[in-house]
């Protein structure tokens, strides 16, 4: 059998446990570079049972599954699907498995921390005081405002705990209305218009799927305070960019912290980084000590739970009925 972790760039699995733990069901191969074209990654995976997807930039569409007639499984590390055109990967009978709340605690701590960094100019005033300027700016306290979260599924629910903590007021607006979980939370559900005119700050944290993609488009930014900060640790494409960048240059809104773009990593003339009311980290959430820990072994005991029989954290469910599987 072979196994294989195709796009291990920035790494996670180099000089792992998990992978030495991986090699007693097979030969494993490991990649520690991005692939430069559709070709190289289709090498890569030739003749691969199970698949290791590590970052985002690995596209299974229907063009690459078509070229790996082996491949009966990928097993993702994180919660993300939208570089998996799902549908094509039941069609070709290749199972979708991920690792819900491995990295919860995580991106909800970095959310806080983005939103403390925009609130209090931390970025700016780091800067400014290492180029020898002692530099005040003005900003808010967190206390009695308004937290608007967009999406609360897990991550959603631990960042509202964690703003109710601060004295925050906490709104929600979410695909699946659940007034239980609002009500044990202490959230008030509105709709993402009533959202968008209150929120104080706004925070993001749908999955990137196809009816999410430009969620908070022009018109939602348009309804936001002048005052309001906009955090995102979910996925860039969730936010009209450019909408979003306008807002900033023209002060429409006040702030964002963003941890997540279109393009990874960002080339050198990206207008972010020319703003001053924006804090950027690179794709980060996760990156503590301890979800790196969970999210290293979670996808390693999907792949052996479904090589013992026993599939778990299965997204595509459709794909257990092919014909591929029951062989």
């Amino acid at each position: 059998m072979k196994i294989v972790i195709p796009d291990d760039f920035p790494p996670v699995y180099q000089d792992h446990p998990e992978v030495a733990r991986l090699r007693q069901r097979g030969e494993v191969a490991v990649y520690s570079t991005k692939a430069a074209s559709e070709a190289e990654l289709i090498d890569r995976l030739r003749g691969a049972t199970a698949v290791i997807n590590v970052r985002a930039y690995t596209v299974f569409d229907e063009a690459l599954l078509a070229a790996l007639p082996d491949l009966r499984m990928v097993s993702i590390l994180g919660t993300g699907t939208d570089n998996f055109d799902l549908p094509a990967c039941s069609r070709h009978g290749v199972v979708v498995t991920n690792t819900p709340g491995a990295s919860t605690t995580s991106v909800a701590e970095l959310t806080v921390a983005l939103l403390l960094a925009a609130a209090r100019h931390v970025a700016l005033t780091d800067r400014k005081v290492r180029e020898g300027v002692w530099f005040h700016q003005h900003g808010i306290e967190l206390r009695g405002k308004t937290l608007g979260i967009v999406g609360l599924g897990l991550i959603g629910q631990e960042v509202a705990r964690i703003g109710k903590a601060f004295g925050m007021d906490v709104i929600a607006w979410s695909f699946r209305d659940d007034p239980k979980r609002a009500a044990t939370l202490g959230v008030e559900m509105v709709s993402l218009d009533d959202l968008a005119r209150r929120a104080d700050v706004v925070s993001i944290h749908v999955r990137n799927s196809a009816e999410a993609r430009g969620l908070i488009g022009r018109r939602e930014i348009g309804l936001m305070k002048p005052s309001a900060l906009l955090i995102n640790t979910a996925r860039a494409a969730i936010v009209d960019q450019d909408a979003l960048l306008e807002a900033l240059r023209e002060k429409r809104i006040a702030g964002a912290g963003l941890d997540v773009f279109l393009q990874e990593p960002l080339p050198a003339d990206n207008p972010w980084i020319a703003l001053d009311n924006v804090v950027l980290t690179p794709h980060v959430g996760w990156v503590t000590n301890e979800a790196s820990e969970r999210l290293a072994t979670a996808p390693v005991d999907n792949v052996f739970n479904y090589l013992d029989g026993n599939p778990t954290n299965v997204v595509n469910p459709a794909a257990l009925d092919h014909a591929k599987q029951r062989r």
